[in-house]
């Protein structure tokens, strides 16, 4: 293990950390971290190499790195890693790699919820809190914190020298259901929500008792209904700073969540988000919605920031699929344009023309980037990494969007919908010029696939380029196929 990781992880570049003034929020003085979430399209290692430079360029200070199944643990928990996943040796280069480019590097280990990537085998199925769903553990039965624990430190083993580390907690959406949970419950006067924050303690007492300078963060959404007796019963307050994460171009949280925090925690984070929020199977990256997010936050920051001793930092989050079992959604080279648009806007406090010019600059854009690629505006050309992949999915948008029009064309719904194929009740002034625009749309998905295929191989490894083309554009080829095999038959009736 040690011959493997050389080195720590020391965060001692300028910028990463600076003392921020009681009751100011400003923006040089946050950490921007850069959210890799690996559950889905985790990229070659290489490619961090061309990536990271760009991300310190923007302001980045950090990677919030959500390994998931990626990570390569071991001894008893060695079933949870997938076939896929990162070596040691992949990721002590990725920890070389950021910290050559002085980013920060915080790890995220589930604790409670989101726990599908252990609870799906059949060895971990005894601590589910509900035995048919695999998302949450049950906070009752003593495996569970046992099982989280040991991930916890086989994860901080592979990561010396870092400073913060994040527990996750969000989204749990089944507590005190199973009949351990009801049984306390009952005997110890206890809501499911104290359930859960019980169950949080006991994490991070394990980390603050094995890893004393560590600072714990986690996902604030479980904490945003409780009441603030409550809160300040739990004793999080002194063992955590909560990460209040919103992805939306308008505010939409509890209005009274900022002055309910401030009398708990001292210090918080905020979540934004890039890409990976708009849509669980989107797969093109909308900017102009999530410039909005962010001015949204830089708005929230400078109402709210003065009620606390610090705003930690933001992580700007790009999720790759929902949970577990969901497809993937916006890879990350499509939507790099996007991270650096962010990124820029959060360290200078404002999304502005030279913010836009910029990042098109750093990319090669012959001109702006486009913001919005639904309006189907032309891309100029561009060169960065992975800048293949990002025309290849625009192009693949806008002939998707040719495809629908298609489908749903009355024509093709009037002269053959499937009845009157199935009766092989046809004209052929009708069919004929049907399949020749079809053959044009097949033909066109063709050469896009075997193009986003090939620039695809030079980001990803071949699970993640098997499994886009075959959820996003085999079915297409398919459906056109037939759509023409049919015809033919109609034809060769008459």
């Amino acid at each position: 293990m040690n011959a493997v990781l050389k080195g720590k992880v020391l965060n001692s570049c300028k910028g990463v950390s600076q003392p921020q003034r009681p009751g100011t929020v400003r923006m040089e003085d946050m950490q921007r971290l850069v959210h890799l979430d690996l559950k889905g399209a985790p990229p070659k290692v290489e490619y961090y190499e061309k990536i990271f430079p760009l991300m310190r360029k923007w302001g980045a200070t950090g990677l919030l790195i959500e390994y998931e199944d990626m990570f390569p643990y071991w001894g008893p928990l060695s079933e949870i890693s997938s076939e896929h996943t990162y070596s040691l040796e992949c990721i002590a280069s990725i920890l070389r790699l950021a910290e050559e480019n002085c980013l920060a590097v915080i790890p995220l280990v589930q604790s409670i919820g989101h726990f599908e990537f252990v609870l799906k085998h059949d060895k971990f199925k005894s601590i589910r809190e509900v035995p048919n769903y695999p998302m949450a553990l049950c906070p009752s039965n003593e495996d569970s914190l046992l099982i989280v624990c040991m991930m916890i430190d086989q994860v901080m083993e592979v990561h010396p020298g870092i400073r913060f580390f994040h527990i996750g907690a969000d989204e749990v959406y089944h507590l005190g259901v199973c009949e351990k949970c009801k049984s306390r419950m009952s005997e110890e006067n206890l809501s499911p929500q104290q359930l859960f924050l019980i169950h949080v303690k006991a994490v991070l007492a394990h980390m603050k008792s094995a890893y004393p300078t560590i600072t714990c963060i986690m996902w604030d959404d479980m904490l945003r209904h409780a009441e603030l007796p409550v809160l300040i019963s739990s004793g999080l307050g002194d063992m955590v700073e909560p990460m209040i994460w919103h992805y939306l171009s308008n505010f939409q949280l509890p209005i009274d969540i900022f002055e309910k925090y401030s009398k708990v925690f001292p210090n918080i984070w905020i979540a934004s988000a890039f890409k990976g929020a708009t849509g669980a199977n989107a797969y093109v990256t909308n900017i102009a919605y999530h410039i909005d997010n962010h001015i949204v936050w830089l708005n929230v920051m400078a109402r709210e920031g003065s009620k606390f001793k610090k705003i930690q930092g933001c992580a700007v989050t790009g999720w790759q699929r929902y949970d577990h079992y969901a497809v993937l959604c916006e890879l990350f080279p499509q939507a790099l344009p996007s991270l650096g648009i962010c990124l820029l806007t959060l360290q200078q406090g404002s999304f502005t023309a030279e913010v836009h010019t910029t990042v098109s600059q750093d990319l090669k854009f012959l001109s702006l980037i486009p913001l919005n690629p639904y309006q189907r505006s032309p891309v100029p050309p561009c060169q960065f990494p992975g800048s293949d992949i990002y025309t290849n999915m625009i192009a693949y948008l806008y002939l998707s969007t040719n495809y629908e029009e298609f489908v749903n064309d009355e024509r093709v719904l009037t002269w053959m919908n499937d009845y009157m194929m199935e009766k092989r009740f046809s004209n052929p002034v009708h069919i004929e010029p049907i399949l020749a625009q079809c053959s044009i749309i097949l033909d066109s998905f063709r050469k896009i696939h075997s193009q986003l295929e090939a620039s695809l191989k030079e980001v990803f490894y071949t699970h993640t380029v098997e499994e886009w083309l075959k959820v996003f554009v085999e079915p297409k080829i398919k459906r056109m196929s037939d759509v023409i095999e049919k015809g033919k038959v109609q034809l060769g009736n008459q």
